[in-house]
């Protein structure tokens, strides 16, 4: 569940190659970090003073200014400290890799092309995770060398919410830290319920699978055989539900101006489906790949359609109560007496403030929903003892059908590691929230993480599963 950001075609004609001592490749990457971490303001001026005319020219500086603040908001917690870096000479040309090591552990590969003499400039980029370096502990040391490392990022102030590690129904590891409301005090537990971001998805996903294997929609079927009225006709008539699981009908996203007008209002599908249904496909149905909270929307609208029952009903009367998730649902945000955590992102003056401006009234099929750590280990039990859906079942939900980086992603769900130890999982992310799921159907195992803070679970998730891996499978070896 990692993330890579690359602007990688070739380099432009012609061009000299500039020297890749270590120094150069150093000087450049300071000049990478430097338009990362800087204001929406200043950062068009520093792409066009430290990144070549060819990059820019192949991929337009609206999408290199996206995706340096992309990466922003991702790394904001780190920027101000990146360590030294480690840095590896290219073979071949002026191209480099430099590795850090962030103070959190977690581990970056920058690569840069650079070209010019006289004013070096970067003509190529690539950033990737590295996984974390961990050593493997017996299974007895594992607990508390996870609890040291919670304990270490909840008082650096980079981790508030609940982790949870468990092997079959033998808990490893639970504990929660840091405050559900910082106004208050009132501190988060393992029953708190945590805001999921996307995770939800991955309940939209087995909904649509029950109605499937009950004969009542098929993967293939358009949207208008379920919704008729639907209003985009090109989404009614040439877009099929497989194409909304995998992200590959060109629907889009309602983060856009009309769900800001609207966002503390919105309380049904098709409020949400409101916001976005006019807009006008990425790309020709089946023909493309884009992450899209929009197609969700449509899915949960054909769970109502189908069902007979209200989407966030349907999700609670045959995943949450089936499973024993006692505190998930999709609490309204002025649902004071729900318990569950505020999310927190840190403003430009360093202070933490809450998510509420940012929330919509309630969440939709695409997520925003809640659930607590020990809800989503109730869930992991539920889909190893075939409560939702029979294992065959799940393994068309776990069936890859795209390729992102080193993961893929079968129906509304996540799918990862080797043929021989997969895993399967959604996390999620927006302003306050960061989640984290990932089940071993094969290992029956579960690593949850939940964070109500910004881009909290994501550094913690990558260490839990190199540590995890590292202690229970790799010394478990004959």
């Amino acid at each position: 569940m990692g993330s890579a950001a690359t602007a990688a075609s070739e380099p432009e004609s012609g061009a000299t190659p500039a020297s890749t001592s270590s120094g150069v490749l150093e000087e450049q990457a300071a000049h990478f970090w430097h338009a990362v971490s800087a204001g929406a303001d200043e950062r068009q001026a520093l792409l066009a003073r430290h990144f070549s005319p060819g990059l820019r020219e192949r991929n337009g500086d609206a999408d290199l200014l996206e995706t340096l603040a992309m990466l922003s908001e991702a790394l904001a917690s780190e920027l101000g400290a990146l360590p030294a870096p480690n840095v590896i000479q290219g073979e071949q040309g002026p191209t480099g890799e430099l590795q850090y090591t962030l103070p959190t552990g977690r581990r970056l590969s920058l690569t840069l092309a650079v070209i010019g003499t006289d004013s070096p400039r970067i003509d190529r980029f690539a950033l990737r995770p590295l996984p974390p370096q961990v050593a493997s502990v017996g299974q007895e040391q594992l607990p508390a060398v996870i609890r040291d490392r919670v304990k270490v990022e909840s008082e650096a102030g980079r981790f508030s919410g609940a982790v949870l590690v468990a092997r079959g129904d033998d808990v490893i590891y639970a504990d929660a830290v840091g405050l559900a409301d910082r106004q208050s005090g009132r501190a988060n537990t393992l029953d708190t319920p945590i805001n999921l971001g996307s995770i939800n998805k991955m309940f939209t996903g087995i909904a649509i699978a029950q109605l499937q294997a009950a004969g009542k929609l098929d993967w293939q079927d358009t949207v208008g055989l379920h919704l008729p009225d639907f209003p985009n006709a090109t989404i009614r008539d040439h877009v099929t539900i497989h194409q909304l699981l995998t992200h590959t009908s060109g629907v889009g996203d309602y983060w856009n101006a009309a769900h800001a007008a609207r966002r503390h209002e919105l309380d049904t599908q098709q409020e949400f489906l409101e916001t976005f249904v006019d807009q006008p496909l990425r790309f020709e149905p089946g023909k493309g790949l884009e992450y899209s909270n929009g197609g969700p929307v449509i899915l949960g609208l054909i769970i109502e359609a189908v069902s007979g029952s209200d989407y966030y009903r349907y999700i609670r009367d045959h995943i949450y109560r089936p499973a024993g998730m006692v505190h998930a649902d999709h609490y309204r945000s002025d649902d004071v007496a729900a318990g569950f955590a505020l999310g927190y992102l840190k403003t430009d003056t360093g202070t933490w403030q809450d998510n509420s401006a940012e929330l919509s009234l309630r969440g939709s099929a695409a997520g925003g929903g809640y659930a607590s750590a020990r809800d989503l280990f109730a869930f992991s039990r539920a889909l190893a003892a075939g409560r939702l859906l029979t294992r065959a079942q799940l393994d068309v939900l776990w069936t890859p059908h795209q390729q992102t980086g080193p993961m893929a992603y079968g129906y509304l769900s996540s799918i990862g590691g080797t043929p021989e130890r997969r895993w399967v999982g959604h996390n999620g992310g927006a302003p306050g929230i960061s989640a984290e799921f990932i089940h071993y159907p094969d290992d029956d195992l579960v690593i949850i993480v939940l964070a109500n803070q910004d881009h909290a679970a994501e550094g913690m998730r990558e260490w839990l599963h190199a540590q995890v891996e590292a202690s229970l499978f790799e010394t478990s070896q004959p």
